[in-house]
């Protein structure tokens, strides 16, 4: 599909919703749309931070010191019930890694969970927080998140657009094989969850959300 040709049946769809198409595609759907860093993705979801990390590169550097107080802090917002992390109040915050060590390759964490299905209220302020773990050529990773639903291609982005909240583009992986040695890149959006529904934060790398690198959140109440 051409280029304008997409940005025309998106800006389309989202009159339908009964929002401004350019807001929408300045703010998301849901929310502000904060945190975007660097060049852009592009519609194919490409990436100009396919490198490790080093200072300059558009985000927060932070050593391994600071990535273990991340991980403390995660595990104390929201509440896990088995696979799901169920956050509540009018401001939360989901404190997310990509690739936490001891975790499975291509996948999310949340409060030490993989790719959690993720509970907020309908109306919060939700702060999503990112850190890259991970450690290899192509291993940059970002967040969208979007009502689209799995299965995805290739290309998620193609599926999901910009996303209704999105970290983009995706952020580098760390600079050293050693953990203990590394420096990580994080990055940060925040929204309100204003609709009530299902909706799935996806990695809009190439190839990463087809092979599952996605989970679940769902907006309650309202």
């Amino acid at each position: 599909m051409k280029i304008a040709t997409f940005l025309k049946c998106s800006s389309l769809i989202v009159a339908i919703a009964g929002l401004a198409a350019p807001a929408a595609f300045a703010q998301g759907m849901m929310g502000s749309g904060q945190g975007m860093v660097g060049g852009g993705p592009g519609m194919m979801g490409a990436t100009a931070n396919d490198r490790p990390v080093a200072l300059g590169w558009g985000g927060a550097v932070w050593s391994y010191a600071r990535v273990k107080r991340y991980l403390a802090t995660s595990e104390t917002e929201g509440v896990v019930d088995g696979r799901t992390v169920r956050f509540k109040g009018s401001d939360i915050t989901i404190d997310m890694v990509a690739v936490q060590p001891d975790h499975p390759d291509g996948t999310f964490e949340v409060h030490g969970v993989t790719n959690p299905t993720l509970v907020v209220p309908a109306g919060a302020t939700v702060h999503l927080n990112l850190v890259n773990m991970d450690y290899g050529s192509d291993m940059e990773h970002g967040v969208v998140v979007s009502p689209a639903a799995p299965p995805y291609g290739a290309y998620a982005m193609m599926q999901t657009g910009p996303g209704l909240a999105r970290i983009a583009p995706p952020i580098p992986w760390r600079s050293a094989e050693d953990p203990g040695k590394a420096d990580y890149a994080e990055a940060g959006t925040t929204f309100t969850a204003r609709r009530p529904g299902v909706y799935w934060y996806v990695c809009q790398t190439p190839g990463h959300a087809a092979k599952g690198m996605f989970g679940k959140l769902l907006v309650q109440g309202g």
